[in-house]
């Protein structure tokens, strides 16, 4: 099961829709394995030409779905920044 439909399972049994914002957070999110801070992945949405249509705090609220989900995990803290990192399967 690819990670945007293990998402959009997770959100579906929480009442929530998986937006197509919400869908191209997981995308560049396991897009790689690695670690990064949420300011981080706005921008490499944003070098793509995506990032414009993704609000911040979607990214936000998307990436504490995604640890909920177990998908993700804090990784640590780097300049009072918590750094994630995308769980494998």
């Amino acid at each position: 099961m690819s990670p945007v439909e293990k998402f959009r399972e997770y959100l579906a049994s929480q009442g929530i829709r998986l937006t197509e914002e919400r869908e191209i957070i997981v995308a560049e999110v396991f897009s790689s394995d690695e670690q990064f801070d949420a300011d981080q992945l706005v921008e490499r949405m944003a070098d793509q030409g995506v990032g414009r249509r993704v609000s911040r705090s979607t990214v936000y609220r998307t990436i504490g779905w995604l640890e909920k989900a177990g998908m993700l995990r804090k990784a640590g803290r780097n300049n009072d920044r918590d750094i994630y990192q995308p769980e494998s399967e």
